[in-house]
This record gives structure tokens, sequence and C-alpha cells, in this order.
């Protein structure tokens, strides 16, 4: 009889033994699960890409490299653009806004204007999910300026086969491609802010007439979404990629960080420095030259 007591003893002993250990081992495993975890899968980052000069060559070469690299990079879940620019070039911000609405369709963007998003950079400003301004920022000047070309001369040293060959466009006919482009501009505003979250409270002819608006008059146009800092909108695009904790890092920081050591380190070096000296569009100065397209805004004096 106590032989069997004693055997039910010791079996219900090794029972608890075996259980404490199974237990101590399952722990061990969620720990070591955990920390693997930690180790495997980077913790979630809001990419921030800055917009910040002029738009122009350099400007989409940067912003190109930085874009490419958000949208490809796995642990960049959102990213916020921070504006301050008063266009530029034409082309190159079609070029951005097109490459914005790519990223756009993989990952969250919200713009947040700081001081100013005019002409070319408003335009790339709405390819994002959302806009935030502050109060006081600078909105709009949507249009189009153009330089006319110089007109034909005669020439003892230079003959052509047609009439625009040296000058490219008529003095009637530049008028027509500025008007397209000018269409194309507002059409494009239209288009998204009509299904942007705080939609378009303007027709279209009024929102093309160039005018700049703070950003109190932008919130209640329909031209940003809502009133706020860089901050709220860090909050705001970790809100639409459902983030509760992530790390906000600067996109050209971590893109060069990737390039260190291999050969593409020098070449994205060198982009950036001629962004950093690239020269101040001078419209005066383009009456003679080849005529180029600009949607930028230029303060009266």
């Amino acid at each position: 009889m106590s032989q069997t007591h004693e055997e039910n003893t010791k079996s219900v002993e090794r029972i608890v033994q075996r259980t404490v250990i199974f237990g101590i081992l399952v722990a061990l495993a969620l720990v070591a699960g955990y920390y693997l975890a930690i180790a495997l899968i980077p913790t979630p980052k809001i990419g921030v890409i800055y917009l910040d000069t002029q738009v122009a060559g350099p400007t989409v070469e940067a912003m190109s490299q930085e874009i490419n690299y958000a949208r490809k990079a796995r642990d960049i879940k959102a990213v916020v653009l921070m504006v301050n620019s008063p266009g530029g070039g034409a082309s190159s911000g079609h070029d951005i806004y097109y490459q914005m609405r790519k990223l756009r369709a993989e990952k969250p963007i919200v713009a947040s204007v700081d001081v100013m998003a005019a002409s070319a950079a408003y335009q790339i400003a709405v390819g994002a999910t959302e806009i935030y301004a502050k109060p006081a920022s600078f909105i709009g000047n949507i249009g189009v300026i153009v330089g006319l070309p110089a007109p034909e001369t005669l020439s003892e040293q230079f003959i052509t086969t047609g009439p625009f060959k040296a000058t490219a466009f008529s003095s009637t006919g530049i008028v027509q491609k500025l008007d397209l482009l000018y269409a194309n501009f507002r059409d494009s505003v239209v288009a998204e802010r009509k299904a942007a979250p705080n939609p378009l409270k303007l027709d279209p002819d009024a929102v093309a007439t160039g005018e700049l608006w703070v950003g109190l008059e932008a919130k209640e146009h329909g031209l940003i979404d809502e009133l706020g800092s860089k901050l709220d909108a860090i909050d705001r695009a970790a809100e639409l990629a459902g983030l509760n904790h992530y790390e906000v890092v600067n996109v050209r920081d971590e893109y060069l960080s990737s390039l260190e050591g291999t050969p593409q380190y020098p070449t994205a070096m060198k982009v950036y420095e001629e962004l950093d000296n690239q020269p101040e569009i001078d419209l005066s100065a383009q009456s003679s030259d080849w005529p180029s397209f600009y949607q930028m805004y230029i303060p009266l004096e």
C-alpha cells in the first residue's frame, strides 16, 4: 500500500517536473522567437522626402532616386513629402508628378507644405494621397510661363528646310502650345483634388488663375486636405499605413547608406552636388534662347 503511494507520488513529481521543464522551454522559445523576429523583421519606417529647391533637372534626378528607393524598400511603409518650392520647369514637374502617382499606388504619401507649394511644386504635391499645410503656407499659382521665340532671320551662314526649324515655334503656335500645357496642369489638379478627402470646391476656371492662396483659404477651397504641421502629416501617414510603432527616417540618408561601398555611391553623390549647385532660373534670360515652359511662381517686384 505504502509502495503504491510512493510510486504515485514519484509519478506526480515527474509529471510536475516535465511540465515545468516544458513551460521553461516554451518561454525560452517565445523569447528567442521575439528577438529573432526583431532581427529578421525590420521596424516599420516612415520615409521623409524633401522638395526644397526649384524644380529642375537635378531635382528630378535626386527625387527619382529617392522615390524609387522608397517604393522598393520593404521597411518603408509610408512617405511624407516635405514641400517648400516655387516650382520650376514644366517637364521636370511632370516627371516627378507621375513618379509620385506610381509610389502612391503602392504606399500612402502625405504631402506637408512648409512655406510654399507653388506651380510645379503644387502639381507634384497633388500626386500625394493627402496634402497638409500650415495656415500661412502659400498654395497654388497654377499656370504656365513661356518666353516667346526669337523671330526667324535670314542668315548668310545657315539655311533651314522649314520656316520654324531655327525657332521651333511661331509666336502664334507657342501660345497654342502654352494653352495645351495650361489646360493639362489645370485638369490634372482638378481631377486629383475632386477625388481627395477634402474635395475641390472651385470650378476649373477659378483654379487656374495663377493665384496663390494661404493655407486657410486652400483648405476652404479644397486645394489641401488638412491644416497641420509636419508631425501631423507623419501621424496621418502612419494612420494610413496602419502603423502604431514606427521609425521616421530621411529617405536620402537611407538611400545613400544603402549604396556605401558600392560603385553607385559616387554617382549618387554627384547628383546631390549638382542639386546643391544648380543656378536659379532667370526667365528674363530665356527670351533669346530656345523657348522653355515653366510652372513657376515669380513674385512681383
